[in-house]
């Protein structure tokens, strides 16, 4: 097999800063979509918060996917079946972190709907889904 053909050879892993803050910029954007998908099915739509929480989380996920795979870690050549396998495990964790968070936050506290996911959605990205991002789905 000629080498020019192994995607693994040719791929250099950026730097963490670069990653972690392109990887924030990813997240700010995947949070956007996330946010407005669930704050127009809640308040719209009057869709129940969790589910809209959920359908919002999603929907930011996969912007995430992309986002995160060909700009913040720069690993588009990574078998994308695998990559994508390993970012559906991890974002099912987090989108059950993210509606359990809410519901936790918002029933406990009677903290309002946005602030509980602007609460929940920070602590996620920032400590686990950077993390999971880096050194597992796009490694």
């Amino acid at each position: 097999m000629n080498q020019d053909h192994n995607p693994k050879q040719n791929f250099e892993r950026p730097p963490f800063k670069k990653t972690f803050i392109r990887s924030q910029v990813v997240s700010l954007i995947s949070t956007a979509v996330d946010f407005a998908i669930s704050i127009l099915l809640h308040h719209s739509l009057s869709l129940y918060y969790v589910t809209a929480t959920s359908l919002g989380s999603l929907a930011g996920a996969m912007t995430s996917f992309t986002l995160g795979r060909n700009w913040a870690f720069l690993n588009r050549h990574g078998h994308i079946r695998k990559q994508f396998l390993r970012f559906v495990v991890i974002n099912l964790f987090s989108i059950f972190a993210n509606t359990t968070g809410v519901f936790f936050f918002k029933e406990s506290f009677d903290i309002p709907f946005i602030i509980s996911r602007i609460i929940v959605s920070v602590l996620i990205g920032v400590f686990f889904n950077f993390f999971m991002n880096r050194y597992f789905v796009f490694r």
